[in-house]
């Protein structure tokens, strides 16, 4: 049984720019795909340059593909495991008030998948229900528990029986996509509460993403277990070597593996995704501790991390109607690079409003409903 250490849990700024940076790259990776209308028919010579097409998106699938979402769940596991620490020090079982805040993020995912058929807060908030019961183990056992999830146990039992797990999304997605392409608001809010989350899941479960994702809760709890995120004695060096195995593993995992789309490829994909992620979290948390003048540049992200909820909701906005029919309809218009020039309009949007937002109070606003909701009824 895990016990608290009664250390303080000060407000961790440099997760703050993490969680603001994997905004951002979700934006970005988004905005090149065109909030997935990219997949319904477009194509490199429609673009209108033609010639950087390939490599801006060799680019940036390398840069931000399966790197941005690792880095969202795994500080999502590292807030849970802040917030029940916290409540463990004033002696209470967080499990009853965490199971309801799911609750609510469930509600908000479904809101969030009307817009945008790419939500990822209801499996987040389905997997988080895992998380009470997880964070009661000691760490050694925690430990144990995120490597079998690391090692994508799923395409292992694939690979060990000769099955393939794989869900079909082509019937979700022909139903789905003329919404998008060419119908109005309506349209697009019905076809993606019909269809998103199958299409959503599918794509999840396709890619190992749905272990993954757990693995990387786990791994945000152990690594606020470890107090890891402080610039305490000790942890640049721990920082340090986390950095140099990770950049091993994803210089060993760089060429792919397997065929396209087999259980080999996606969890060798996977273990490259973690490694990328843990290369990135890591140079941020020693480049920060380490020097003034990168906090200053880095910490502009604190901003949009601060509200990464209220900006994830907002991106869904944003994004489609740049991208759909119901807005400016761009997805015929521009190509990738055009598309992630959008994509960084749209960050530079969310980064003035938070900004904004930020002056006047201490929480976005969805986060405030959020934390209201949850504690409703609550003596704190």
């Amino acid at each position: 049984m895990y016990r608290t250490t009664c250390k303080p849990n000060t407000r961790i700024h440099v997760a703050d720019a993490l969680r603001g940076i994997a905004v951002a790259g979700i934006i970005l990776i988004h905005a090149c795909e065109h909030f997935n209308l990219y997949w319904s028919g477009m194509s490199f010579d429609r673009a209108l340059v033609a010639g950087w097409e390939q490599p801006v998106a060799d680019f940036m699938w390398w840069l931000l593909a399966g790197k941005t979402y690792t880095i969202f769940a795994l500080l999502f596991g590292l807030s849970f495991y802040v917030q029940s620490d916290n409540q463990a020090q004033r002696g209470r079982d967080f499990t009853g008030r965490f199971t309801w805040r799911m609750a609510l993020l469930f509600v908000i995912g479904w809101i969030n998948t009307a817009i945008y058929n790419g939500d990822v807060l209801v499996l987040y908030s389905v997997l988080g229900l895992t998380l009470p019961w997880l964070g009661r183990l000691p760490s050694r056992w925690l430990r144990a528990v995120f490597a079998l999830l690391a090692l994508q146990p799923l395409e292992l039992l694939q690979l060990a029986s000769g099955m393939r797990l794989y869900i079909d999304p082509g019937a979700w997605g022909e139903a789905a996509y003329p919404a998008f392409s060419d119908g109005g608001l309506w349209d697009t809010l019905v076809a993606s509460v019909r269809y998103g989350q199958g299409l959503t899941f599918a794509w999840y479960l396709n890619n190992g993403r749905v272990t993954q994702t757990l693995a990387m809760f786990v791994l945000g709890m152990l690594l606020g277990r470890r107090r890891l995120f402080y610039d305490e004695p000790g942890n640049r060096r721990m920082w340090g070597r986390i950095l140099a195995g990770s950049l091993l593993a994803a210089a060993a995992l760089f060429a792919p593996i397997g065929a396209d789309g087999s259980p080999l490829r996606v969890m060798t994909a996977a273990w490259y995704n973690l490694a990328q992620t843990m290369v990135v979290v890591s140079a941020v948390v020693l480049l920060w501790y380490a020097f003034a003048g990168f906090r200053r540049a880095a910490g502009e992200f604190m901003r949009i991390g601060r509200m990464s909820l209220t900006n994830y909701l907002l991106q869904s906005v944003l994004g489609t109607f740049v991208f759909y029919n119901w807005g400016l309809g761009l997805y015929r218009e521009v190509g990738i690079v055009y598309g992630l020039a959008a994509g960084a309009g749209i960050v530079a949007v969310q980064y003035l409003f938070s900004r904004s937002w930020l002056r006047r109070f201490s929480h976005g606003p969805v986060e405030w409903v959020w934390k209201r909701l949850t504690w409703i009824g609550a003596a704190r």
